[in-house]
This record gives structure tokens, sequence and C-alpha cells, in this order.
């Protein structure tokens, strides 16, 4: 008696084993889809939403440095005095700008802008962009850990976070074009 008891029981658990199993297996898919969405509409966030051709017009205020250039069948010059600029470099930067994603909102009042080094702005970026009009990007301080930039796109009040490579991106566009006029100027 004690024997079939025992093997009652053991058939029990083995039936709630596969009825638990056979649950699991099939509800963990259409949750894994769900998360998997979820995530995915958190990463392509993008900021702007145009493609870095249509540019026509660029002006960067970065560092106390102003860039200011157009784009022409020649490549991208100066729009005060017509000198080139290194249009690769400047190319590869607004692709860094279409592709830069809103990493998430940040928390606050839009008189708290000085904080975030939003007010007066560190980096102020303003494109022309055929079809869209001039879009516009200003920069303020890293977050606490460096990761981000604090940013307000279309002066929208609501401040964003930005990954800090744009940083990087913006000292790489102003060395190479102000290294390209310092070429320029230096006689040979």
């Amino acid at each position: 008696m004690i024997g079939s008891r025992e093997s009652r029981r053991v058939m029990v658990l083995g039936a709630l084993a596969v009825l638990l199993g056979s649950y699991t297996y099939v509800t963990t898919p259409a949750q894994t889809r769900i998360v998997s969405q979820t995530q995915q509409e958190k990463q392509d966030r993008p900021v702007f939403e145009f493609s870095a051709d249509k540019i026509t017009h660029l002006e960067v205020l970065f560092d106390d440095q102003r860039l200011i250039g157009k784009r022409t069948t020649a490549g991208w010059q100066r729009e005060q005095t017509g000198e080139p600029l290194p249009s690769a470099v400047v190319d590869d930067f607004l692709v860094s700008l279409t592709k830069l994603v809103n990493l998430g909102n940040v928390e606050g009042q839009a008189g708290e802008l000085a904080e975030y080094g939003l007010k007066p702005p560190k980096t102020q970026i303003s494109l022309h962009v055929e079809g869209a009009g001039t879009q516009t990007l200003v920069l303020g301080k890293h977050n606490p850990v460096s990761t981000s930039l604090y940013a307000l796109v279309n002066q929208s009040p609501q401040v964003i976070l930005v990954g800090s490579v744009l940083s990087w991106d913006l000292r790489k566009l102003m060395d190479a074009a102000k290294s390209l006029e310092s070429a320029q100027q230096t006689p040979s």
C-alpha cells in the first residue's frame, strides 16, 4: 500500500511538472516578444528624422569656436569665405547626428536649464535640412556618470540625454576644420 501511494504521488508530481512545463513553453515566447519589442522601442528613438545628405547648411558653436558651412557641388565650404571644409569629416559628423538617439527624458523644470549646462548652452548646432527647415540641437553638461550629454532639440523645453560620444565627434569636426584653415593660411 505504501508503494502504490508513493508511486501515485510521483505520478501526480510528474503530471504537474509536465503541465507547468507546457504552460511555460507556450507562454514564454509571447512574453519574450513583448520584452524585445519594448527594448527595441526604447533603443529606436532617433533625435532627428532626416538623412545626412539632406543637410544643406551647418552652423556649430563649440568651445567658443564657430563653424558655418554650406554644401556645394564641390563639397562643404565655409559660408563666409568659400574656402573648403574637410568634407569627409563634416559628412561623418552629420551621419553621427542623424544616428543620434534619445536615451531618455530628464525629469525636472525648464528653470533648471543652467544646472544641465543648457543656459547658456555649451554647444549649439543648427542645420538647414532640405524639406524639413531648420533643425537645432543644444548640448549641455555631461550627466554625473559622463555617459550622456543633456540636450534640447528644436527649442523643445524637454531636456533629454544623448550619447556623450557626440562630444568626440564635435571635437574631431572642429579640429579638422581648424587644421585645414591653418594649412590654407600657411604660405608654401
